[in-house]
């Protein structure tokens, strides 16, 4: 009993110690020749994209002709260049094999649409603007209780009581003097 529970230990080690070195022991599915060929072509492309960053970094410290570099990186852009277009062709068939054909019932021009999303503003914020003095009120007549304040960031003149500029957006904070007005 004793040896049969030794030897059924030492068979699970071996099989354990050697699983990385076959198909383990789960059993691993065998891959197709194309998808050994993308693997390569992969590889391919991996290799020819660093040698172009390493062939420019040597082209910036100076140990390269420039004659040397253009036939260098238009080789090297060749070699990356076809291994990707290998790898979209054979990704295209695989997806077309994949997907079935579907039917349609409408040509694109009847088909519905669906409306425009609103577009939303995604610039980046104003350039802050220094002025050499603070924009003057109109030399109309003033009113004693109205105050004007002007944002920081634009110089728009904003009500005493608003909190953000109408024109940037940006907090208004009160300042000593030179940002309020009195009309």
């Amino acid at each position: 009993m004793f040896i049969l529970a030794a030897a059924l230990i030492v068979a699970g080690v071996a099989l354990f110690v050697a699983a990385p070195l076959g198909i383990g022991l789960i059993g691993a599915r065998a891959k197709s020749s194309g998808e050994i060929q993308v693997e390569r072509d992969e590889h391919d492309r991996a290799l020819a994209v660093q040698g172009l960053r390493e062939l420019e970094f040597d082209r910036e410290m100076g140990k390269l002709s420039d004659e040397d570099y253009e036939s260098m990186h238009k080789a090297l852009e060749d070699r990356a260049l076809t291994a990707m277009a290998a790898v979209e062709n054979f990704h295209l068939q695989t997806d077309k094999a994949a997907r079935p054909k579907k039917l349609s019932s409408a040509p694109l021009t009847q088909a519905p649409r669906r409306p425009a999303a609103p577009t939303r503003r995604t610039g980046a914020m104003p350039t802050p603007v220094a002025h050499a003095e603070p924009p003057r009120p109109p030399q109309s007549s003033p009113s004693p209780a109205r105050k004007i304040r002007f944002c920081s960031q634009c110089g728009e003149p904003a009500a005493a009581d608003s909190k953000f500029c109408a024109q940037c957006g940006l907090a208004i904070k009160p300042t000593a003097g030179a940002a309020a007005w009195t009309e």
